[in-house]
């Protein structure tokens, strides 16, 4: 039985975590609708996208780091070069994400996005596996091996390998891989990376504006470029409603509100989208699926043996 005073401090600890999950789930929600906004700049170039994405995210994050107090710790990750380059890995890994997305996207392709996606932490665990020396429990290699015979069935019902697929769960797990090796907070990270990535995306924009013969129909149209600034702003409100869900929430809550994202872009896709489906890609997502449950379960398991071990 809790005592009066155990009570009090458990009750804000138990409100705290329900604050960050709404803010985690919302967080998950908007990455897993990004499609229905992205559809919209299908005429688009996606390099435009991504260079109006780099820029406009940036605009908005950077003040809002700033005024939390991280300034100082942005200028020293800035003269450490080791970092610098480190970063500057991480940007381009993100900025290929996204690219990759977006292109996607405008191809109608949005369930391979999806299926890279689901994809992605099990192969996060196959690089810590290599890169880490950690070791996958049986569970995490069951895992493993059901999502690889996903992946087949998928290449099967589309007559060659998902490499779009591929692709976007190995780049997630590079960088993954990569700000895990980096000593720098989250936060600062993806400062640093944006600061890196708006003078690219801002040159980009103006070359593409400019040096043409007739200017393109994205730079004079009111509406595209409402809708291309609006999208940059509007990827910097996921990534702060995570910032602050991942400081109040379990790891286990994280790794589980995770799979809303790719779930998300499999909806927009199918019953949105209208993209076209076969019988193997369905029985592939259902192999991810379950894939995903042992995954889940691994997760919860272990983290219950780390609080016993703390105990």
């Amino acid at each position: 039985m809790m005592t009066s005073e155990q009570t009090e401090i458990s009750t804000p600890q138990t409100s705290e975590s329900l604050y960050g999950t709404a803010l985690g789930f919302l967080a998950f929600l908007i990455w897993g609708l990004f499609p229905l906004y992205f559809v919209l700049l299908r005429d688009v170039p996606p390099l435009v996208t991504l260079a109006f994405r780099a820029v406009f995210t940036t605009v908005l994050l950077l003040p809002l780091v700033l005024i939390r107090g991280k300034g100082r710790e942005i200028l020293r990750t800035l003269r450490n070069p080791l970092y610098d380059l480190g970063l500057l890995v991480t940007m381009s890994t993100t900025a290929a994400s996204w690219g990759l997305f977006i292109w996607l996207v405008a191809l109608n392709h949005t369930l391979y996005a999806s299926l890279g996606n689901y994809a992605s932490p099990l192969v996060s665990v196959m690089f810590g596996a290599i890169l880490f020396h950690e070791r996958p429990r049986s569970l995490q290699w069951l895992a493993i091996f059901i999502a690889l015979i996903a992946v087949i069935i998928f290449a099967r019902g589309v007559g060659r390998l998902p490499w779009e697929s591929v692709i976007v769960a190995l780049v997630f797990a590079i960088y993954s891989a990569m700000r895990k090796k980096l000593d720098v907070d989250s936060t600062t990270a993806l400062s640093v990376e944006t600061i890196f990535a708006t003078p690219i995306g801002a040159g980009y924009i103006l070359y593409e504006a400019f040096t043409h013969a007739a200017r393109p129909e994205w730079s004079t149209d009111p509406r595209l470029l409402a809708l291309l600034v609006g999208g940059g702003a509007l990827t910097a409100v996921p990534l702060l409603l995570f910032g602050s869900a991942a400081r109040r929430c379990k790891l286990s809550t994280l790794g589980l509100l995770n799979y809303l994202t790719p779930t998300g872009q499999f909806l927009c896709g199918v019953f949105w989208l209208h993209e076209s489906t076969t019988s193997f890609q369905w029985i592939s997502f259902a192999l991810i699926w379950l894939a995903l449950i042992f995954f889940t379960i691994d997760l919860f398991r272990n983290e219950r043996r780390a609080r016993g071990v703390k105990a």
